[in-house]
């Protein structure tokens, strides 16, 4: 064996210690997902007490576009309000900061998959909540350089979930055909441009008709579930509603749709 190679047997070996350690000291279930204190009642959500209170929970008056809370009696955010999409709305059961973003980062960036159950029955609620309507779960796919890269997809681990939940079948009907450039720090129209002709559709059979729920960890411009959701109206899909687990709140110019040009999706 290469030097090369027992490095990297090392590293996956000391990898697989410090989950298992993990699991050792917050036992899935038994402990709160978020700080890690024990669980002494049973509850919805493996929460302790205090972490549920700080979550950022979207309830009230909310945007008919995108979900984000709205402190107005106005019907969509001044994100929504410049911005042309094709699905029906996004549903959302948190917003992106706070305990939301360390959850979700938690699922994305720190490996905790069992996460996305927690996330999938808030998701699932919310959805209820809603009152919309789907039959089949399609999750937002991975390239296969950015699957390799994470060792999963955190929309599909979402999708798995909020589908068993909803009693819905879950379908990888859309797959992702080019790499792209990191959307974070992208305007509206780039992140546009950067998606266009990445996406295709896929089990075109089964879509058909049908109102699809699209699944996606966070929601910030559109762009994707936009891009998303065009394609699989193409392929013949009835209607596209998006839920993710959280939805950004606008901050900048862009975000808040003021400059049209570069936010329309």
């Amino acid at each position: 064996m290469s030097a090369a190679g027992l490095r990297e047997r090392l590293k996956d070996a000391a990898a697989k210690a410090a989950r298992g350690l993990c699991a050792a000291l917050y036992p899935e279930g038994i402990t709160c997902d978020l700080c890690g204190a024990e669980l002494v009642a049973d509850t919805r959500y493996t929460l302790c007490a205090e972490c549920t209170g700080k979550l950022p929970l979207i309830e009230g008056h909310k945007c008919l576009g995108c979900g984000v809370p709205i402190n107005d009696e106005a019907d969509y955010c001044l994100r929504c309000q410049y911005t042309e999409s094709v699905f029906r709305k996004n549903i959302s059961p948190l917003t992106y900061d706070g305990e939301g973003k360390e959850l979700v980062h938690a699922l994305k960036f720190g490996g905790k998959k069992y996460i996305a159950r927690l996330l999938g029955a808030m998701m699932s609620d919310a959805f209820i909540e809603s009152g919309e309507e789907g039959e089949i779960v399609v999750p937002v796919p991975m390239s296969e350089r950015e699957r390799k890269k994470r060792g999963f997809n955190q929309s599909e681990l979402l999708a798995e979930d909020v589908g068993g939940r909803l009693g819905m079948p879950v379908l990888p009907a859309l797959g992702k055909v080019r790499d792209t450039r990191p959307q974070k720090d992208l305007t509206g129209k780039e992140r546009a441009e950067n998606l266009k002709g990445c996406f295709e559709a896929r089990f075109a059979d089964y879509i058909r008709r049908r109102k699809i729920l699209l699944v996606d960890d966070v929601f910030t411009t559109g762009s994707t579930a936009n891009e998303c959701a065009r394609v699989l109206l193409k392929a013949g899909a009835r209607s596209v509603t998006v839920l993710t687990a959280a939805v950004t709140v606008p901050k900048n110019r862009v975000e808040r749709g003021e400059d049209a040009s570069e936010h329309r999706t």
